[in-house]
């Protein structure tokens, strides 16, 4: 029989509002050894997560749009939103400016290689664990390598 998330998922799960500062987010992770939390509002309600592909990515120099030049008119080769985009994460302050809203998330009952699949196709630090849409628990990668180390098989 197939591991379940449930079996490995941390429970005791520490969470970070929009409102805090991206410095804070970053002494988080570190004094913690941890790769993301998720966010949380003022009633506790899931929102997404933020982690250190975030704070990365924010660092990542600013992208200037490729643009040519036709009878002293410059031609935008990129869409000017990407500019917009751009812009804001290089200015980005809070939590509330970089997290990820559409993470994805599991369940419970999620067998351990599903979470392997997702880790791998997407650039997620921690995947939250809902249960019936309440934040119940988190599985990071981390608790992967733990499996590994213990000589547990993720898949059985």
């Amino acid at each position: 029989m197939a591991k379940l998330v449930r079996e490995i998922m941390v429970t005791d799960v520490l969470t970070v509002r929009k409102e805090t500062s991206l410095r804070d987010l970053a002494e988080i992770l570190i004094s913690r050894h941890i790769g993301g939390v998720p966010v949380v509002d003022e009633e506790n309600r899931y929102l997404g997560v933020v982690g250190e592909h975030d704070l990365i990515r924010h660092e990542k120099p600013l992208h200037i749009p490729t643009v040519i030049t036709l009878f002293d008119s410059w031609i935008p080769l990129e869409l000017p939103s990407s500019l917009k985009k751009e812009m804001e994460r290089i200015s980005a302050t809070s939590v509330g400016d970089l997290y990820n809203s559409k993470a994805p998330t599991v369940i419970p009952d999620t067998p351990i290689r599903d979470a392997v699949s997702l880790f791998e196709k997407e650039e997620v630090d921690i995947l939250p664990v809902l249960d019936a849409g309440k934040l119940v628990g988190v599985v990071g990668r981390g608790d992967l390598v733990h499996l590994l180390v213990t000589g547990d098989d993720l898949i059985e």
